[in-house]
């Protein structure tokens, strides 16, 4: 009943890998969706496996052969006796080898029965190796060539045909629980591995001890870096995405709209010739598997079952995020594409919601400003302000300028709040040291309306005081519109004359009132609302939208302009 179980599922995920639109149009219980596993791994290069009994290893067709309920599986390459290491001299473990052709066998069991009587004559490992035309015998895993090649002349002495080579790089080895070599196999060969959990009636697998559903598949790919990749049905991935995306305990029908966002955000991410269609994390949606899933959730998944999110007869790419802080915005405000079901729209749902990220505040000090300058590529040794040159009619931050010794660096859409870390891009930023100075030279009232848009609301605009007036130093204030700059060592008119600014704080009278401010201060104080891109569905706003009675269909309704379900 197993195998059955098996062929029937690889065939799905073959036709599926061939024809997903068509797959789409059905209902979906049949798709299919290759995650990324990046956490808990625990090495690039080698993962654990568990099983609930032996552990089955499959093709595309059929399930081949079983091995131990633990294993160990590593690139070909030198390790210690427990982990990869860079320097070879350490290696305890290395990618020689000797292979022996005299037969290929066509099953796993064959091949190490033979292998067994290798190893009693020659004491040393000797295993099955799959290659693409079957299986051969391998021997050893030795870190250095001259111990293969031994073994090898030792092997044709005795009339064998038998070959030493580097493996390095281009083989998974599959070790027991006692550290023995059982199983090695060329990285291009597609196989999976998997176990049986009698109590779910589904395939399940440990890795690095956490429990996923389906069937796990492995990649090399950068050299050293092992991919472990989850071959699971998409209504249960999905039963490991909807708790970790969405509290369990909230109300049905937001757990139902997050399950319906996440289904579609997953299929329509599953394109053929892709190693994998999803991450395990906020790349793509936060799954943690079987361990993590709830019963509220499973029902919300269960309910909404092949239900997916639609905009003129095609899937939709449903974007989420935590809060929007009062309205969430239009997708070309953020990224670049304007989308014609991705549009801002007023979020009270979500102010009403009480999310602990409607409003917040951060605080840098200038040298960790300066510091992601730099790792970002720029050569950077001094900040002088940082100015919100434009907002979105949904209050985003589109452009941000970092006011620097090496010029004005400019930071459009969502990069800016990228760079710095921040939760969302609606914030503003106050340091007391930047001011916009004017001067006789420039009347304000010129291009009123553009100025409006350049110069932010907050901060200060003073007359320019220098110490010397050329036409040299008008001609560049013309051009430069607004001085930029520092309050410390400038000129003010005060009832006691003009005098050069010199103390740590200084008072003055605006608009605002009577403000004290820092002449030369080290910190810029964001504060904002929301957390996320802001675009598409509220998971706050879908919250309080359940508690107010609106169904999952009016709340997809809501955040996704013009969307149908089906």
């Amino acid at each position: 009943m197993k195998r059955n179980l098996i062929k029937v599922l690889t065939l799905v995920v073959l036709f599926v890998l061939l024809s997903v639109q068509a797959v789409f149009a059905g209902s979906g219980k049949d798709i299919y969706v290759r995650i990324r596993l990046r956490f808990p791994r625990l090495f690039n290069e080698q993962v654990s496996f568990q099983g609930f009994d032996g552990i089955f290893v499959c093709d595309d067709e059929d399930e081949l052969f079983s091995l131990d309920d633990k294993l160990t599986l590593r690139i070909d390459t030198y390790y210690s006796k427990d982990y990869y290491i860079s320097d070879k001299s350490r290696g305890v473990y290395g990618p020689y080898h000797v292979s022996i052709w005299d037969e290929i066998y066509s099953s796993y069991e064959d091949a190490y029965s033979a292998a067994e009587e290798f190893e009693e004559k020659y004491s040393e490992f000797f295993y099955p190796y799959l290659v693409k035309k079957g299986f051969v015998i391998a021997g050893g895993n030795f870190k250095d060539k001259n111990f293969s090649e031994d073994l090898a002349e030792e092997l044709k002495d005795d009339g064998y045909d038998a070959y030493s080579f580097n493996g390095n790089l281009e083989n998974i080895i599959a070790y027991n629980k006692k550290d023995k070599p059982v199983f090695m196999y060329e990285k291009d060969i597609p196989l999976y591995f998997s176990s049986y959990n009698e109590d779910e009636d589904y395939e399940m697998i440990k890795v690095d001890n956490r429990t996923y559903r389906g069937r796990i598949r492995l990649h090399i790919i950068d050299d050293f870096k092992l991919l472990t990749i989850n071959y699971v049905e998409l209504e249960n991935y999905l039963y490991g995405v909807v708790p970790n995306e969405i509290p369990s305990s909230w109300g049905m029908e937001a757990l139902k709209a997050q399950a319906l966002a996440a289904r579609t955000y997953a299929a329509y991410n599953i394109k053929p010739g892709q190693i994998y269609d999803m991450e395990d994390n906020q790349n793509s949606q936060v799954y943690m598997g079987y361990d993590y899933e709830k019963p509220s959730t499973n029902r919300a998944v269960d309910e909404t079952r092949g239900q997916m999110i639609y905009y003129d007869g095609e899937l939709i790419q449903a974007f989420y995020h935590s809060t929007s802080g009062g309205s969430t915005e239009n997708s070309e405000n953020v990224w670049y594409e304007a989308v014609p079901y991705l549009r801002g729209v007023d979020d009270e749902f979500s102010n009403r919601s009480g999310s602990p990220h409607t409003t917040w505040q951060v605080t840098y000090y200038k040298e960790d400003i300066i510091r992601q300058l730099n790792l970002d590529d720029h050569d950077v040794n001094d900040l002088y302000g940082i100015v919100i040159k434009k907002v979105s009619e949904n209050n985003r931050v589109i452009e941000c300028i970092f006011l620097t010794d090496a010029g004005e660096i400019s930071y459009k859409k969502e990069y800016a709040r990228l760079l710095l870390g921040l939760k969302s891009s609606w914030f503003t930023v106050e340091n007391g040291n930047i001011f916009y100075y004017i001067t006789e030279y420039y009347p304000l009232n010129d291009n009123q309306k553009e100025r409006e848009d350049v110069v932010p609301s907050r901060g200060g605009i003073l007359d320019l005081i220098t110490e010397e007036e050329n036409e040299e130093t008008k001609d560049t204030i013309r051009d430069t519109e607004y001085e930029r700059g520092n309050l410390a060592g400038k000129y003010i008119i005060s009832d006691q004359g003009t005098q050069k600014i010199n103390r740590e704080k200084v008072a003055f009278i605006s608009t605002k009132g009577v403000s004290l401010v820092d002449t030369n201060s080290d910190q810029y104080n964001f504060e904002g609302r929301g957390w996320g891109h802001g675009i598409g569905m509220s998971q706050y706003g879908a919250k309080q939208m359940a508690e107010e009675g609106y169904t999952c269909e009016e709340i997809i309704k809501y955040y996704y302009t013009g969307v149908s379900i089906k």
